[in-house]
């Protein structure tokens, strides 16, 4: 299997994704209500990114690397096996390339961690 030199993404590249991103996201700030967070499905996150859905399950699966070289996923909760919810907090951090802090979330009872 040989790799096409052109295909493979560039430190320029992967910045240029995170800008992207982050410049998505900052409209998408929590505003912290009253019962907790904002949960996003897969299809949703993708709509308000303007990414695709598999770039939302590659985020949620594989990660992506922050600034600092740590790996970091995205976040996820699950309703029920296979129905992912996002918190937007988590997607806000995320973009930012930090971790999320699962400590501060404020989950409804019966949800379970996926990620």
């Amino acid at each position: 299997m040989s790799v096409d030199a052109n295909q493979i993404a560039t430190k320029g590249d992967l910045e240029s994704l995170l800008q992207k991103l982050e410049q998505r996201l900052s409209g998408a700030q929590p505003t912290a209500p009253a019962t907790g967070d904002d949960y996003l499905s897969i299809d949703q996150v993708a709509e308000l990114t303007g990414f695709n859905r598999k770039t939302v399950k590659k985020w949620i699966d594989e990660g992506k690397y922050s600034q600092q070289g740590k790996l970091i996923k995205l976040f996820t909760l699950e309703f029920a096996p296979g129905f992912p919810r996002i918190p937007r907090s988590a997607l806000v951090a995320f973009g930012k390339g930090v971790g999320f802090d699962v400590g501060q979330l404020n989950a409804p009872p019966g949800l379970r961690l996926a990620s």
